[in-house]
């Protein structure tokens, strides 16, 4: 009886660590950067690619928050979210995130392109 009070504490802490771990996981915070991808089909070699800095938070229950390079915040709507990719929108574009490269994409109704790499923070 002595021994399995002993191994009690123990294992409460065990249990409590597993526990808690998931909760710790829930937020998940990326830091993104690279460029604008003009129009392919009428390059202009002076245009110089627009860089583009974000801080993406992404929340438990499918809450993602953005942060831009000069301090405005957008809550995009998240369209889908699955173990290959996560899509959104916001106003201005598009965004589809791969969870297994990093990379993120960024669709204006312009035409133009971003492609960023995340990298987690």
């Amino acid at each position: 009886m002595g021994q399995v009070l002993r191994l009690v504490p123990g294992s409460l802490i065990i249990l409590l660590a597993i526990t808690a771990e998931p909760g710790r996981a829930a937020e998940q915070q990326f830091s993104c950067n690279g460029d604008i991808i003009h129009d392919q089909t009428n390059p202009n070699p002076l245009d110089k690619p627009k860089p583009i800095d974000l801080n993406v938070t992404l929340g438990d229950g499918n809450n993602l928050s953005i942060k831009t390079g000069d301090g405005k915040l957008l809550a995009p709507r998240i369209t889908s979210n699955n173990k290959l990719q996560l899509k959104f929108e916001a106003e201005g574009f598009v965004g589809e995130y791969f969870h297994y490269t990093g990379q993120l994409f960024l669709i204006y109704p312009s035409g133009e392109l971003a492609r960023l790499t995340c990298s987690r923070t």
